[in-house]
């Protein structure tokens, strides 16, 4: 007697997804990457390694450095709030504190922090912040 297996559904496959990691002051805060051309070659890059980057206040509102290589810019006019990533001149990223009006592409998104976490992390002046990657389902 031929025994009959049951239908089995179809399940989509489970893909990671690269989430950005950034360490400064001893914390670490996770954000998600946005969906543009930029976000996807600095996500690629990181693939290598972790990046740390020097960084220095600009204005009160973000603490910027150079990147050691450019990434495409898709700039839009934005507002920038706390915990978001952007890149200037396709070779500067920022990490904002506060909120202001900016043409820049906005590289990745820190959910749930606060403008004051993020300048108690930062400090006063100058910084070093690490950028890498980590991976989830």
């Amino acid at each position: 007697m031929k025994k009959e297996i049951p239908d089995v559904p179809d399940y989509e496959a489970i893909k990671p997804r690269a989430v950005l990691m950034i360490e400064v002051g001893g914390k670490r805060f996770y954000a998600s990457f946005e969906g543009n051309p930029a976000a996807s070659a600095f996500t690629e890059k990181l693939n290598s390694g972790a990046l740390t980057v020097d960084v220095c206040d600009r204005g009160g509102l973000e603490k910027t450095g150079p990147l050691p290589y450019n990434l495409p810019q898709s700039d839009k006019e934005i507002t920038t709030t706390p915990g978001d990533v952007i890149l200037y001149n396709e070779n500067r990223i920022a990490l904002c504190c506060g909120e202001a009006e900016k043409n820049c592409t906005r590289l990745a998104r820190i959910g749930n922090v606060t403008k004051e976490k993020l300048l108690e992390a930062l400090g006063t002046g100058g910084a070093q912040v690490t950028f890498s990657l980590e991976w989830s389902e």
